[in-house]
């Protein structure tokens, strides 16, 4: 198991992100955090950083993300003296842990792995420099033919926050237990690209909101199963009241 080290200048936004981080991976990722000086004041501090450190042992490796540059050289000593396998992240940090917390859940993740996730983590914003006309509801989006050994569902999602943080992390769990390939699409936005359902980052950036439709489509041997259980889970409301 990959283990997060978050690193911020305050100890607040550190326990928080370490919070947020936690709560999309449903407490299985081991997340340390180090912010602030030992007085209370802004800045890091070796020695929390290495008390953080110890809370990881044991764990295949450390991907550190930290808040601003400066931290950098308090983490690097703290990381070449526990002795643990690391990498030292550039991603932002909120949304870096967020997708690292995600991606570390997923069956054979590496090191490598996650910190490639939490580098890509600002695609999730996909913030458009000019505000685009909004997309009529219920846009007409062809759906393509199912293949052998596929399955295919359209649901509407009807949870309060849509296909966002929480059911979003369930989501891609509940798809990464299944071999076949699964893909989604929201089909009442059709600009949005079609996404990897086992991918964090695909589906935030799907972007789909309360009472949108979320077409499925599941291919390999156990794609009946994959959708059978991923209807459950959005006709649920992804375990919540």
């Amino acid at each position: 198991m990959i283990g997060l080290l978050i690193i911020s200048h305050s100890a607040a936004i550190a326990q928080g992100v370490k919070e947020l981080a936690g709560q999309m991976a449903q407490g299985k990722v081991p997340i340390a955090a180090a912010g602030g000086t030992h007085d209370g004041q802004l800045g890091t501090s070796v020695d929390l950083i290495n008390a953080a450190l110890e809370t990881l042992q044991g764990t295949d490796g450390v991907l550190a993300l930290v808040d601003m540059g400066s931290a950098v050289m308090s983490a690097e000593i703290s990381l070449e003296m526990s002795g643990l396998p690391f990498l030292l992240s550039g991603a932002p940090l909120v949304e870096g842990a967020l997708m690292a917390a995600v991606e570390a859940l997923h069956p054979g993740a590496n090191l490598a792995r996650v910190a490639t996730a939490a580098m890509r983590a600002l695609e999730s914003k996909n913030i458009p420099e000019h505000t685009p006309a909004l997309v009529p509801a219920k846009a007409t989006v062809a759906e393509p033919e199912p293949a052998t050994n596929s399955a295919e569902t359209t649901l509407i999602v009807h949870h309060m926050h849509g296909l966002h943080m929480r059911p979003a992390a369930s989501f891609v769990q509940q798809a990464a237990k299944f071999t076949s390939t699964v893909r989604v699409r929201n089909l009442d936005r059709p600009e949005r690209p079609e996404g990897n359902a086992k991918a964090m980052l695909d589906i935030m950036k799907i972007g789909v909101s309360t009472n949108q439709r979320l077409y499925i489509r599941a291919e390999g041997d156990d794609a009946a199963e994959a959708i059978a259980a991923l209807t459950r889970l959005v006709e649920g409301n992804f375990g919540e009241a």
